[in-house]
């Protein structure tokens, strides 16, 4: 089960992430000026961590996960996902952080930094 708290550690560990604020005031982590995670909640006030993939086929390979992947909008170059964080164990949190990381600030800028390094 992860937390925000786990966000912000494996988040803190990418170079030049920097934890800012969304527009509304939401914690959010930022790769350049673009956000690659943000905190968000539902309406019963559980967690979510909002991300961003370039896997244009994301909703149909999450689609018997909708209990954890709560919302999944798909744009033209990318889809974004809010997914409940107490569904998600640090491994996959990992995951997501580093791929959404990768698709909004430049898989350049993570550098050799892998999910090894990520998860310590």
């Amino acid at each position: 089960m992860a937390t925000w708290a786990d966000v912000d550690e494996l988040a803190g560990r990418l170079p030049g992430a920097v934890l800012g604020v969304a527009h509304e005031g939401s914690p959010a982590w930022h790769a350049g000026r673009h956000t690659f995670a943000r905190l968000r909640w539902d309406d019963d006030g559980r967690e979510l961590v909002q991300v961003w993939t370039g896997e244009m086929d994301t909703e149909q390979a999450l689609a018997d996960r909708r209990d954890t992947f709560v919302r999944i909008d798909t744009f033209r170059y990318r889809v974004t996902m809010w997914a409940r964080l107490d569904r998600l164990d640090r491994a996959e949190l990992a995951a997501l952080l580093v791929d959404s990381y990768d698709i909004r600030g430049g898989r350049r800028r993570r550098g050799d930094t892998d999910l090894a390094d990520l998860l310590g």
